[in-house]
């Protein structure tokens, strides 16, 4: 099954159509690429749509470039499709874009591109290197750049176009992370990147949890007061039941009689149910008063018990 950053690369690979378009895109792809030289370009992807994209965004550059293609099947795993610019073909696709590969911070778009070509250069990167977990899951989308000059650089530019996006940072081996755990902030960046349909079903999946959390609690608190009426109930049913062994339901004034026998008669109803049952019927307050009368009376009778001596 494809995963949800899959589906997310998918959509933004969709997106891109035009020559301007590709070419800052794939900018950004190169800019964040692990293998980047002037005699030696190396890129590797698990989605199917980026790497049928890579050979129509290389022909935006220049129809004559070389490009070995390698196509790698892994036993439960996803295949994988390896690109590969050697020699001369390197620099020129380089040259071509003005990527320098010793300072891709300083390369020539990177410096000049604002808006649409920003975000497609980001985008770029995202796809590239870049990932974003299924948020049924968790929430998390991050960019893991060999570059710690171009993934601060990045990181600013895109804060600087777009406040809402601040991405956090962090080094894990020799790559510089760019990350979100925001749900809001990883819905921006999806529409940013260009993924409008990746950020609404993250919205869906958040309205989803937040109705589930809402629901979970109330049924919670719906179990929790079952149990106190039920507890409550047995509670009285016991009172009742001593007053009737020991002085009898007719020591009782006739108002709490009527409500004790039915107390008896069902141990788990609410005082509602309880209050409807009375002739004429009463109202929760009044139930509530009666029973604790009752409760009194019991308390009494018991208190009594433990003051008479033993017999021995």
């Amino acid at each position: 099954m494809i995963s949800f950053s899959n589906q997310t690369k998918t959509e933004i690979c969709g997106g891109i159509r035009r020559t301007p378009e590709k070419r800052a895109f794939l900018s950004g792809i190169l800019l964040s690429a692990r293998r980047l030289s002037s005699q030696e370009i190396a890129l590797q992807t698990e989605c199917e749509a980026f790497a049928a994209l890579i050979p129509a965004l290389l022909q935006s550059v220049t129809a004559k470039l070389r490009c070995d293609t390698e196509f790698r099947s892994r036993s439960g795993r996803l295949p994988v499709w390896c690109f590969r610019i050697s020699g001369a073909d390197a620099g020129v696709l380089l040259q071509s874009l003005g990527i320098v590969p010793e300072a891709r911070a300083e390369s020539a778009i990177f410096q000049s591109g604002t808006g649409r070509t920003l975000s497609l250069l980001a985008a770029g990167a995202f796809v590239m290197s870049g990932s974003v977990t299924d948020p049924a899951r968790a929430y998390h989308l991050e960019l893991a750049l060999p570059d710690a000059a171009f993934a601060d650089a990045l990181r600013a530019r895109i804060a600087q176009e777009q406040p809402a996006i601040v991405l956090k940072r962090t080094v894990r081996k020799h790559d510089t992370v760019l990350y979100l755990k925001q749900n809001e902030q990883i819905a921006d960046a999806l529409t940013y990147f260009g993924a409008p349909n990746a950020s609404l079903m993250l919205a869906e999946q958040q309205v989803y949890k937040s109705f589930r959390s809402q629901t979970n609690r109330r049924t919670n608190c719906d179990l929790a007061n079952i149990d106190k009426t039920v507890a409550a109930g047995a509670q009285q049913a016991a009172d009742i039941r001593l007053i009737l062994e020991t002085a009898g339901l007719d020591s009782l004034p006739e108002n709490l009689q009527e409500i004790a026998r039915a107390r008896l008669n069902d141990p788990e109803a609410n005082l509602r149910d309880l209050a409807a049952a009375c002739s004429p019927p009463l109202s929760r307050s009044g139930a509530h008063h009666r029973l604790a009368r009752i409760a009194e009376i019991a308390a009494k009778l018991r208190a009594a018990q433990q003051e008479m001596p033993n017999d021995s």
